[in-house]
């Protein structure tokens, strides 16, 4: 009898078969889990206008702008900002964009600020995050604003930069993306030129003097230079905002935040008034003595009521900015004691069971076809030994 009967070869067969379909099948598995888990890049930051213009001792301002590209899901952004230090300086210039957030206490489309604007020579880095209450950015948006001051001339036909550092990350929290990757594609920069300020002096007109019948040219005036000065504007205050709801007991204690600027100078004060007769003056930290502020105090409320609090910014040439533009409405209710009738109960504790779903999709029949290939190998060596 020989040894490799028929039924011997098929069996033999199948099992090769088997054999070869298990390691394919775990490697297909692995390339899936490795697909499903990488973010796609597609998320592009830029600093616009890209190309300006301004002139020595003056102000400008870029708005950065996030655009996910119809693909990332953006919750988080690492911003790293780059410019030439004997070009360009900024104080507190950096302003998350502070539109379009329901989260109360945390204002701005970044509704968290994880990691204060910090200044150095040349650069600014910030860490901005949406809240959980607020969606995540799926289109194009302004995030913050910066503002430089102008310090020295570009040369002739060449700019200054303003890029965005290595570190610059996007999160995203898409459901085929894992929230370590990056997602940022790529950064648009932008290019300043900056030129010397100048002064126009009007062209003094001749003039004749008649003197009985003998006409005399009168001397012709040294031209002045007139040097036209500025008009001090006014300060701006953006934004006051609440660390909790505008409504409570007695005594209620709430923290305000005000933020503003000032295009042409610094502020020396901010002040706030809590509109139950008391106010307070704010002249240290926070961006006092810089174009732009971001001052915190707290007030607690001890009596019931409905008060609106203001803030009003006063820069340094005592110009004061408009009272309407900061307030809140306070309502303070009177505390009402209660007395409970039977002692309290703690709550009932509810188990809900969580249901087990079974596995879908390409992955689970692929894993099912592998095991289903294991169990006909052990099978199929069994009747090859028997027989």
């Amino acid at each position: 009898m020989s040894l490799l009967s028929p039924k011997k070869l098929i069996l033999l067969g199948f099992a090769v078969i088997l054999l070869i379909a298990i390691p394919l099948t775990v490697y297909l598995v692995q390339k899936q889990q490795e697909t499903r888990g990488r973010a796609t890049r597609s998320t592009t930051l830029s600093i616009e206008p890209s190309t300006a213009s301004t002139t020595v001792g003056q102000t400008i301002s870029f708005d950065i702008m996030v655009d996910p590209g119809g693909i990332n899901i953006v919750t988080l952004a690492t911003l790293i900002i780059n410019y030439e230090p004997d070009k360009l300086t900024t104080a507190a210039g950096f302003v998350p964009n502070i539109t379009g957030c329901t989260d109360p206490g945390h204002p701005g489309l970044f509704c968290r600020v994880l990691q204060e604007p910090i200044y150095s020579s040349g650069s600014i880095s910030a860490v901005l995050a949406i809240s959980p209450l607020d969606p995540p950015i799926q289109t194009r948006t302004k995030i913050a604003t910066i503002t430089f001051q102008a310090q020295s001339i570009t040369n002739p036909g060449t700019t200054t930069p303003i890029t965005f550092g290595d570190e610059t990350q996007v999160r995203s929290s898409g459901d085929n993306e894992s929230f370590s990757d990056n997602v940022l594609y790529q950064t648009i920069p932008a290019n300043v030129t900056i030129t010397a300020g100048t002064a126009i002096s009007p062209t003094p007109t001749p003039t004749t003097s008649v003197i009985n019948p003998t006409v005399t040219p009168t001397r012709t005036p040294t031209p002045t230079t007139i040097v036209i000065q500025p008009t001090n504007q006014a300060p701006s205050c953006t934004a006051l905002t609440l660390d909790q709801a505008a409504t409570g007991t007695a005594p209620y204690t709430l923290t305000f935040t005000a933020v503003g600027n000032d295009t042409d100078g610094t502020i020396n004060k901010v002040n706030f008034s809590f509109g139950d007769g008391l106010s307070q003056d704010e002249t240290q930290a926070g961006g006092i003595g810089t174009n732009a502020v971001n001052i915190i105090t707290s007030h607690t409320y001890n009596n019931a009521g409905t008060f609106t609090a203001t803030a009003t910014l006063t820069d340094d040439g005592g110009t004061v900015s408009n009272a309407t533009t900061c307030t809140q409405n306070i309502t303070v209710s009177s505390a009402i004691a209660v007395v409970p009738t039977t002692p309290p109960q703690p709550p009932p504790v509810i188990y809900t069971p969580i249901p087990t779903v079974p596995p879908t999709g390409p992955r689970e029949t692929i894993i099912g076809i592998g095991a289903v290939g294991i169990v006909l190998t052990i099978i199929g060596g069994l009747f090859l030994f028997i027989l």
